[in-house]
């Protein structure tokens, strides 16, 4: 009897171990949310070669989780990211920094900044682009 009683406690005990070991995994998993970003192309228009150019874009989050962004990715070093990397509750706004430089650039520019973020899409690309003349 002893026997099947201590087995019953180990069998409960493993099975109360793992739910709670699943139950903190899926907490450290946040949820998916939904994002809104407007003029996620910007057009710097002409610009003299040398200039730094700044610009802010705008995400909203409309889901239900906070949005969080896990990384920025710029498509050149011509390009920096600046960004809070505080979740951003649901209904609120967050903000992304842009600056290019285009020094050493010349003519018509196409650059894209990739968000991974917890969003179903996993990433949002965000473009601008101008002319840079002499």
């Amino acid at each position: 009897m002893k026997k099947i009683i201590s087995g019953v406690l180990a069998f409960m005990l493993c099975f109360c171990f793992s739910a709670c070991k699943e139950s903190q995994k899926n907490n450290d998993r946040p949820g998916e949310t939904s994002v809104e970003v407007k003029n996620k192309l910007w057009n710097f228009g002409e610009i003299t070669e040398g200039e730094i150019i700044t610009h802010v874009y705008y995400l909203k989050n409309t889901g239900d989780h906070n949005l969080l962004i896990r990384n920025i990715e710029s498509g050149c070093g011509c390009t920096t990211v600046e960004y809070d990397k505080v979740p951003i509750p649901p209904g609120k706004e967050g903000k992304i920094e842009i600056a290019f430089n285009s020094e050493g650039r010349y003519g018509k520019q196409y650059k894209e900044i990739s968000i991974f973020a917890n969003i179903p899409e996993k990433r949002i690309i965000l473009n601008f682009t101008g002319n840079v003349r002499k």
